[in-house]
């Protein structure tokens, strides 16, 4: 009888440690100024706060809370803006639950024993034959690299949490890089959009498809005489003179620069001198060449150097130009009239004059010198926020005059013009490049 009382006294035990030590973790916090509050409610009183990559101990979960202990504090935080890291190692065995799991485990090892024993000899069989294919398939297959991409129309929070502020859309499909997790959302980062998007919604697609994909993609040369060179730069080797229309496959683009392969030579041209289209032959005076846009949205008549034209500018011929661009399509990573993104467009605008520009929206905010939103003038780059409040430069454009803008916007409609005030951004800064 007291031996009945004893086993049922250390199985309860068991249990009731077993209950309180289910859950134990090690946790990350994700977002600025966490709340720690006494009970797993939005009503309950804060005990404390947590900053962003603070570590918890997690003790248990409930109702979409975690128990925390945080430095000598002991509460409740939203598991929303948790990052689980670890399992905490369980709770050591007592003498009794040993002693039971020992001889469970001997009984165990001894029907393996005897069970490795009958098939060793198949085992050692199947081993050869399965090490052999699989020797082959190594010799036959070849690596593949998947990259992360994010499909067009995709919303992107400002906190993994589906009702928070959505503080950006992707406009086409980009490629992402995935930078932290937590209950299903993931923080990433494509260019100079950043935040939080629901990990389902993230598709891996294999690198060398994407690349061999983009290589089907056809281009002209719109200039009379272009430097096909050996690598991205004006020093490099040239390899030869490219003539107005040759046709071209487009392998990707890169600071400017445009990877092609001709005639089964590869090769690098400079952005500006690759069109989608092949281009309309235009009228030349004796002095300067004429630019003319045509219906198909086709390539300027540009110099026949790797630079365009050098020399000083005024803001309203900035502006002339940057015109004779408007309804170009919007791509994203684009900086050629085949499709522009936003700093890729203004750095285009700008290179013809002579100027370069840095590639991005957020670095040309430290390009030219800063003025004042009251002091504007035409030529002036402006930079935005795509948040109310931001100080994070995510769009740019050329200021024109009359409180308006000319801009590449979105894939919807491209190169437009739009006021200051009231383009779905945000300003934050101007500056002064000429």
């Amino acid at each position: 009888m007291k031996k009945s009382i004893v086993i049922s006294l250390l199985t309860a035990a068991c249990i009731i440690g077993t209950a309180l030590c289910s859950f134990a973790a090690t946790g990350i916090v994700t977002t600025d100024t966490l709340r720690v509050r006494k009970d797993a409610s939005t009503n309950a009183s804060i005990i404390a706060l947590l900053s962003i990559n603070d570590k918890v101990e997690i003790l248990e979960e409930k109702n979409g809370w975690y128990k925390v202990i945080a430095g000598d504090k002991e509460g409740y935080v939203s598991a929303n803006y948790i990052n689980v890291l670890e399992e905490v190692n369980a709770p050591e065995e007592t003498e009794a639950e040993e002693e039971t799991n020992n001889a469970e485990e001997e009984t165990q090892n001894n029907e393996e024993n005897t069970e490795n024993a009958e098939n060793v000899e198949n085992v050692e069989n199947t081993e050869n034959v399965e090490n052999t294919e699989s020797e082959e398939t190594t010799e036959n297959q070849e690596e593949k690299v998947m990259v992360k991409t994010l499909p067009a129309e995709t919303k992107i929070y400002i906190t993994p949490v589906i009702n928070s502020l959505v503080i950006n859309t992707m406009e086409d499909e980009a490629k992402i890089e995935v930078t932290s997790e937590v209950n299903g959302w993931s923080y990433i980062t494509s260019g100079d959009i950043k935040g939080w998007v629901r990990t389902e919604t993230i598709v891996e697609k294999d690198e060398e498809e994407v690349e061999e994909n983009s290589s089907q993609k056809m281009g002209y040369i719109s200039g009379a005489s272009v430097n096909f060179r050996e690598e991205a730069n004006t020093s490099s080797n040239i390899i030869s003179k490219l003539t107005r229309n040759t046709q071209v496959r487009i392998l990707r683009t890169e600071d400017g620069w445009s990877k092609i392969e001709y005639d089964g030579t590869k090769g690098y041209v400079s952005n500006q001198y690759i069109s989608d289209k092949k281009v309309e032959n235009t009228s030349r005076s004796s002095v300067n060449r004429t630019a003319k846009k045509t219906t198909t949205n086709t390539y300027v008549d540009e110099p026949d150097t790797d630079t365009a034209s050098q020399g000083n500018a005024t803001g309203s011929e900035i502006v002339a130009y940057a015109k004779k661009y408007l309804g170009y399509k919007y791509v994203y990573g684009g900086s050629t009239p085949s499709g522009f993104d936003c700093s890729g467009f203004t750095s285009y605008v700008y290179k013809h004059f002579g100027y370069s520009l840095n590639r991005t929206s957020s670095a040309q905010a430290s390009n030219g010198k800063a003025v004042s939103k009251s002091n504007l003038q035409v030529g002036d780059i402006i930079c935005f926020a795509r948040s109310s409040g931001s100080k994070t430069i995510g769009h740019v454009g050329i200021y024109i005059g009359g409180g308006q803008f000319i801009h590449a916007a979105n894939s919807r409609k491209g190169v437009i013009i739009s006021n200051v005030d009231g383009a779905g951004f945000y300003y934050v800064c101007a500056r002064r490049i000429i």
